[in-house]
């Protein structure tokens, strides 16, 4: 019990400085350059302002991100192949790569994951819990950030492509 307050009061006192640089609804999305975990480069430069994407931030003991998962999977089957990005981010904090590996295979995760071991994304998106889902339209402004995934209609994705049609 007092292990988990302490593991809970560093997350927050980690990311506490970040407030500055924080993303919120209506900011830009910001850039980073990274692999995932199969070893593939995610350059967010060029996918910002360019299509919409959802980015998702989860860790392998939170049992909310479970549920997450399907619901992800399904926005992605319906809205890929119209041009939108799905990327999962794993915190790293109290985390592994091998429990992460283990969560994206019971779970089915169909998107590609970065393993945030630095808590540099984390800390510039100013997560404060997982998991937190951020949606940014076409030109990477900041549509939604909250905990869970939003419900996406076909009109709303229009929207979301705005720039790109």
């Amino acid at each position: 019990m007092v292990r988990r307050r302490i593991s809970a009061l560093l997350l927050f006192l980690l990311l506490l400085p970040c407030t500055v640089m924080a993303v919120q609804l209506g900011d830009r999305l910001q850039s980073f350059n990274q692999q995932d975990m199969d070893g593939k480069t995610i350059n967010m430069d060029e996918i910002i302002g360019k299509k919409p994407v959802m980015l998702v931030f989860w860790a392998s003991w939170c049992p909310s991100c479970k549920t997450e998962v399907p619901k992800v999977n399904r926005l992605k089957e319906q809205y890929q192949s119209q041009g939108m990005e799905f990327i999962g981010i794993n915190i790293g904090f109290n985390d592994s790569l091998k429990r992460a590996r283990k969560f994206i295979k019971k779970t089915k995760m169909d998107y590609p994951v970065v393993f945030d071991s630095s808590n540099d994304i984390t800390k510039r998106y100013l997560v404060r819990g997982v998991p937190t889902i951020i949606v940014a339209d076409s030109e990477g402004i900041v549509q939604y950030k909250h905990y869970g995934v939003p419900e996406i209609s076909a009109e709303n994705f229009k929207l979301l492509q705005g720039a790109a049609q």
